[in-house]
This record gives structure tokens, sequence and C-alpha cells, in this order.
């Protein structure tokens, strides 16, 4: 027995749980250290698996053997127990031989030492299996170590190469108070750079920063003055992160500042009309349009307060016109270019603030630029519509200014509600559609005319100098209802146009027929989306069938331009199918033809009258 539980506790010396040293526990300086860091803790992981696979075969074999030595105790003891047995074991050990009863001890004494052996075994399994676990742990310790090592070495060799870009070249010649306003500027986008790997950030491209629900690891949404999520930017370790497309954008940006010509072929004005914007940000991935208006228009706009670097600020006013637009680069600065010289400088963001566009998170969806000037443009007026309605001034006598969503203090909810058709005062304003009419004389309009058309459409005509209509009354489409003022909250004479769906305002230019863009509501509990202009035209064509029929059309599906329909509609010969086929058309809704379902319905476009 003493030989027996001396081999085993040999076994268990060689077996024994290795000290365990976490090889992640002091910060590695290098990113050699990190990665040795990372090979020793999985090392020490290896080795201490190998220590378990050993002591758990180890452990099987012990017990096996002390599950047979306790099975032969058993089988000795229950025959030295029989009385027959007992006496013929004593005889045998009175005449000189080995008694059952003796070795029923041994047995008894060999399964207790195996008993322990194994207990002793399993012991330093499960101890071992605990320093397995803490090697496991101290690897992935040294292992998140080493990519924290990388990314800020990655972070730190990004800056590097931003640093080199940013800084004014060698032609730069500029002195006095402008050299002081471009060196702070520049030294605190630099400042920046140091932060982002400080913070051991490299920006991703634009296309993954656009959606602020789905950002790369390590980064959380930011979020606007609005506290809602913006797109194209993110937060990490209170850093605000853009996207590497920004940060290029405004380190190119600094690097035409003090220069006394532009890239190429383009003109001062041109330059300073979009140009400056377009060669900053031009590169294979993104390349925002060439001129002022472009960007005003196409770009996706943030709010003012939300600008951050890299944005597009858009100067001007609807008064007097567009300006310059310039590259944000930070605590208030934006670079712009002399419309004349074409030289840029960092100027102070002023108040003559048109808007602010963001790159790399989609187009926007915004009302033609103002007329009107340095950088302005004629804006043609739309002579007709494709949509349901007509216009409410006539083709050549207005321009459009105030688009629908365009941000500012002016308007009571921070944004515009409606389309602005700016004209002389006294421009005869009509009817856009039949309906019955509603005054009002709210603060903000002055003197307002509502137009209920049915089927929840609204269309209000703000502003106006006079009014030529009475409550209750019905006017057909075309009619003259006012004129052009500046009544009220208004900057200038014109009629400000809203069109309301159960309340709600949508976009006129969608309506009308002059842009595309997000759906509108078809029906009134929202299930049906259509694009606007094809909504407005259905809910008009669904009043006067519940005119007829006393209830809407039932719609089984609807799609951007076209609708299935039951109730009665989807039989052909069917009264409510005769009556849709008749009159739909005035709506610009038709059958497609005799081979398509009788219940299928397509906008095709035009005017009611």
């Amino acid at each position: 027995m003493t030989r027996r539980l001396a081999a085993a506790l040999a076994v268990l010396a060689a077996l024994a749980v290795a000290p365990h040293a976490d090889a992640a526990q002091s910060a590695p300086l290098h990113r050699s250290e990190a990665r040795d860091s990372v090979d020793a803790a999985r090392a020490a992981y290896d080795e201490a698996r190998s220590r378990v696979v050993a002591l758990s075969e180890q452990s099987s074999r012990v017990t096996a053997n002390a599950e047979a030595a306790e099975a032969t105790a058993a089988r000795l003891r229950a025959e030295v127990g029989g009385d027959d047995g007992g006496f013929i074991g004593a005889v045998r050990g009175a005449l000189g031989g080995e008694s059952d009863l003796d070795r029923a001890a041994d047995a008894a004494a060999d399964a207790e030492s195996a008993r322990a052996i194994a207990d002793m075994v399993q012991s330093a399994l499960a101890a071992q299996i605990t320093a397995t676990e803490q090697a496991r742990r101290a690897w992935e310790r040294a292992e998140r170590r080493r990519a924290r090592v990388e990314a800020a070495f990655s972070a730190s060799e990004y800056a590097d190469a931003a640093l080199e870009r940013a800084h004014f070249l060698p032609a730069y010649d500029v002195t006095g108070a402008q050299d002081r306003r471009n060196q702070r500027a520049l030294r605190a986008w630099q400042a920046y750079l140091h932060d982002l790997a400080a913070a051991a950030v490299v920006p991703p491209p634009a296309s993954e920063l656009a959606d602020p629900t789905h950002l790369p690891e390590g980064l959380a949404p930011a979020r606007d003055a609005h506290n809602d999520l913006a797109p194209g930017i993110a937060t990490a370790r209170s850093v605000t992160v853009i996207s590497a497309e920004a940060v290029r954008a405004v380190s190119e940006a600094f690097r035409r500042v003090g220069l006394p010509d532009v890239p190429g072929a383009t003109t001062p004005s041109a330059y300073a009309c979009g140009g400056l914007v377009s060669t900053a940000w031009a590169g294979p991935r993104l390349t925002p349009p060439a001129d002022a208006a472009g960007q005003y228009q196409q770009l996706r706009g943030v709010p003012a307060s939300s600008v951050e670097m890299g944005d597009v600020v858009v100067l001007g006013s609807r008064k007097d016109g567009l300006a310059e637009t310039g590259v944000y680069v930070g605590r208030n600065q934006v670079v712009l270019a002399d419309p004349t010289t074409g030289t840029a400088a960092v100027r102070p963001l002023t108040r003559d603030l048109l808007g602010v566009r963001r790159v790399g998170i989609g187009l926007g969806q915004h009302a033609p630029a103002p007329a009107g000037g340095t950088c302005g443009v004629t804006v043609a007026a739309h002579t007709e519509t494709d949509g349901p309605f007509g216009l409410p001034v006539a083709p050549g006598t207005y321009h459009l200014t105030a688009g629908f969503g365009d941000p500012g203090s002016r308007w009571s909810s921070g944004e515009h509600t409606g389309l602005d058709f700016a004209a002389p005062i006294g421009t005869p304003v009509v009817a856009v559609g039949a309906g019955t009419v509603t005054i009002e004389h709210p603060d903000w309009a002055g003197n307002l005319v509502r137009i209920d058309h049915g089927g929840g459409v609204e269309t209000l005509y703000a502003h106006l100098s006079r009014v030529d209509v009475t409550d209750g009354q019905v006017l057909a489409a075309g009619e003259q209802l006012g004129l052009v003022g500046e009544e009220g909250n208004a900057s200038g004479p014109h009629v400000h146009l809203e069109v309301r769906l159960d309340g709600t305002p949508y976009d006129p230019a969608l309506v009308l027929g002059f842009a595309t863009g997000d759906p509108c509501p078809a029906t009134p509990d929202g299930l049906t989306l259509m694009r606007c202009d094809a909504a407005v035209a259905y809910r008009l064509m669904g009043a006067a069938y519940a005119d007829q029929f006393g209830t809407a059309p039932c719609v089984v599906t609807g799609q951007e331009l076209a609708v299935d329909l039951c109730g009665g509609a989807e039989r052909a010969g069917s009264p409510e199918n005769d009556w849709l086929l008749r009159h739909g058309p005035a709506y610009g809704w038709i059958h497609p033809g005799t081979r398509a379902e009788p219940w299928h319905f397509a906008y095709s476009g035009g005017t009611s009258g």
C-alpha cells in the first residue's frame, strides 16, 4: 500500500497545476511586446489544456482501478461473512496458508488506497480546470490589449498621414489678422486629428456612417441638436468621429487656403460657387455637385445647429439670393473662396446661412436655390404640373423660394411646412383644385384661405394681400381666391402653399409633380403608401366615389402607382367598377386594358377638373 501511494503521489507531482502567470498584466509599450504577450498567454493556455487532458485520462484510469478494487473487496468480504467460508478460511490459515480473511483485509486496504488516489487525481483535475480557465481569460485579455495597441498604432499612422496633408502649401503668403485666423483654425484641426489618434480611432468610410443604427464596432451613435440620431457622424471616447472622406476634405480645404490661383481651368467665381467644395471632396467614392445650386439642392440637409467638420455650408438668404459654399472646419469656422480672386480663407460662420449639407448620407429633397446673390441662378418657373393639382399662380409670374422642410428660426416648428411661390404683390392666386373654402387670420399667415378637397386633402394659401372668397364657398380648380401679399410672418411677397393629408403637411413639390421623394398615405389609416401625387389623386377620386356609394373604395394592395380594389370594384360590370372606368381618368386613374384584372387600376398623372 505504501508503494502504491508513493507511485500515485509521483504521478500527481508530474501533473501538478502549473503556476498561473497573467501575460497581460503589464501594458505593452510596443506592438512587438503586445504580440509577444499574446503568444506567451496562448502558450500558457495550451500547456494548461494539455495538463487537463493528461489528468482527465489519469482520472479515468485510477477511478476504474478504484471501482475494480472496491468490487473485489466487496466480494471477498461476502465470502468471509459466510459461516462455511469463515470456518474453511480459518482452517486454511491454521495449516499455514493465506486465509480468506487475510485476502479480504488486503483487498479492503487496496480499495481504500485506490479510492484515495482517485480522489486526489480528481481534485487535481478540478484545480487544473480552474487554472486553465484563468489562462484562457489571460489570453483573451492579451488579445484585447494587442487589439488596442494595434488600433492605437493604426490611428497614429492615420493621424500622421492626415497631419501631413493638413498644412498650408509653400505658396501660402498671408499676413496680419487673416493669417492669425487661418493659423488658429489649422491648429484646431490638427488638434482634432491628435484627438482621434489618442482615442485609437481610424475614421471609417462615409458609407459606414450613413446609418447611425449600424455603425462599425467601437463607435457609438451621435445625436444632433434635436436629440435625433445623426447620420454621417459617430462618437468614440467623447470624440466626434467624421468620415475618412470628410477628414480628407477638410485637410484639402486647408491646403487651398491663401493660394492665389485655383485648380485647372476653374474661374474664381465658379471656385467660390461650389468649385472649392467639389475640389476638396473629390475622390474615388464621393464627389459632390460642382456648383453651389447643385450642392444646395442635391446634398442631404442637416440642422444648422448640428454642423460638423467636413459639412458643406451654403451661404445666402431667400431675400438676397445664393452666395458661396464652403467647407466647415470646426469651431464656427469655414473655408470659403473669394468670388473675385478665388483665394480661399478661413471665415467665421455668419448668420447668412442658407443651409448645411452633409456629403455621403444620401441625396436630399430641397426646393430650388433662390435666384440672385453672388452665386445666384435663375429658377425656371414650372409652366404646368404632372400631379392632381394645378399651380396656385400663373406660369411665368413666380419663382420658388423656401422649400418644404427647410430649417429656420422663422418657423415655429423649426422647419418650413409648405412651398413658397414668390411673385409681385397683387398677383392672382387660384385654387389648385376644387373644394370648399374656409377663411382664417392666424398671426403667422395674416390672411389665409383653406380649401377642403375631400378625402382628407386640404390646401392652404397664406400671406394673401386680399381674399376674394367667402366661408363655405365652393371653388372650381383654377378659380381665383385672392392676391399675393406679404401679410403675417413673411420676408417678401409670396404665397405659401401647404398640402395636408389628414391634417399633416406633406411636400407640395411632390404632390405637384415637381420632384420625387418619400411616399404619402393614400388612405387615412396610413397602410397604403403611394407616390405623393398618386396618393392625393387617389384620395380625391375616393371622395367622389364615396359621394356615390357611401364609402371610399376598398383596397387590397397598393403600390407606388397602382392599386388593387375590392368591395364591388373588383367585379367587371359592377356599378362600382363602371364608375371607376368612367370617372377615374379625370383623376389620373385608369384601367390598364381589357386583358388586365378588372380590380387593377394605375395612375397615369393629370389634374382634376
